[in-house]
């Protein structure tokens, strides 16, 4: 799933037993602590290799271990960066209802307004329920037995320990968002249409954060804007660019100066007006929005066809 909204220890989650998710400050940290972990190992692997004649299964072991950690980055890191780009609203998750509140029931012995001193409370009386088949008073036929219940199915988040898309790992992701931006750009630099295949791709992973962050940084804003250009006349990848557009806003913040070049070869493409459509209906994110502001010297974004979700 992605990040849970009301944190893992303080959310429902953390008094549903059947919660599943990934609390992302604290992955943050544990990727942290393995970052350095791996560091000293390799620090450590430099510094005392096995002298001649010694055995070394002893580094061979360490260096298996910084293998491992270093393998296991590249997973953390990507289940980090879907989780904060794809936040859940908690799917499954049903918060406990809160306990009831307690009545101003004076306690046993205590002293009421007015002076005095209370009388004991009784216990309640406990309700006389006739067993199961035993003949209720008065004769008659007895209740059937109330049915059993069926187990309580499990009701968890919709991406479950968290999603690592269609890529293992972090540098895979990379390395096929800049195999797409390289074969764009010799595309748009020959004046030649941005093969299919590129497009579909782009489709595919238009909401993966590692792939649309390596495609744009490689891109670039003019390369962006040619993507805008070859766009046009084809509502689906003008959509899939929309979408890459609002997850490398909230992952990779895009600058002002990003911005204001991208917006700058739309208008000499004479395609700013749907630059700035493009824009104003991709969730960007704070960041990236509040730089958008910047770059097109407006109080608030323009919201040119921009999707609202229905109120209510």
């Amino acid at each position: 799933m992605g990040g849970h909204n009301g944190g893992m220890r303080t959310g429902p989650g953390a008094r549903d037993p059947n919660f599943r998710g990934i609390d992302p400050a604290a992955l943050a940290h544990l990727i942290k602590q393995m970052q350095a972990a791996s560091s000293a190992v390799k620090g450590w692997l430099a510094g005392h290799p096995p002298p001649p004649g010694v055995a070394a299964t002893g580094y061979r072991q360490a260096a298996d271990i910084e293998r491992w950690a270093t393998e296991q980055l590249g997973m953390l890191t990507r289940r980090h960066n879907y989780a904060v780009t794809h936040p859940d609203a908690g799917g499954g998750v049903t918060a406990p209802a809160p306990p009831p509140r307690r009545t101003g029931t004076p306690r046993t012995g205590a002293t009421p307004p007015g002076g005095g001193v209370t009388a004991p409370v009784p216990p309640p009386r406990r309700k006389e329920t006739p067993r199961t088949g035993a003949a209720p008073p008065g004769g008659g036929v007895s209740a059937p037995p109330p049915p059993r219940q069926a187990p309580r199915q499990p009701h968890v988040t919709p991406r479950g320990a968290g999603d690592l898309g269609d890529f293992p790992d972090r540098p895979s992701a990379l390395r096929a968002g800049r195999a797409d931006a390289l074969a764009a750009d010799r595309a748009l630099a020959d004046r030649k249409p941005v093969p299919d295949p590129v497009w579909k791709r782009l489709t595919a992973h238009a909401d993966d954060p590692d792939y649309t962050e390596a495609l744009f940084d490689r891109l670039g804003p003019a390369g962006a804007a040619g993507l805008l250009r070859t766009a046009q006349g084809h509502p689906e990848r003008t959509a899939a660019l929309r979408e890459s557009f609002g997850t490398v806003g909230r992952h990779a913040p895009l600058d002002e100066k990003w911005l204001r070049t991208f917006l700058a070869q739309a208008e000499r493409d004479g395609l700013r007006t749907e630059a700035l459509a493009l824009l104003a209906r991709a969730d960007l994110g704070d960041r990236t929005q509040a730089a958008l502001v910047r770059a097109t010297g407006e109080a608030t974004t323009p919201r040119v066809g921009a999707e609202r979700p229905a109120a209510g």
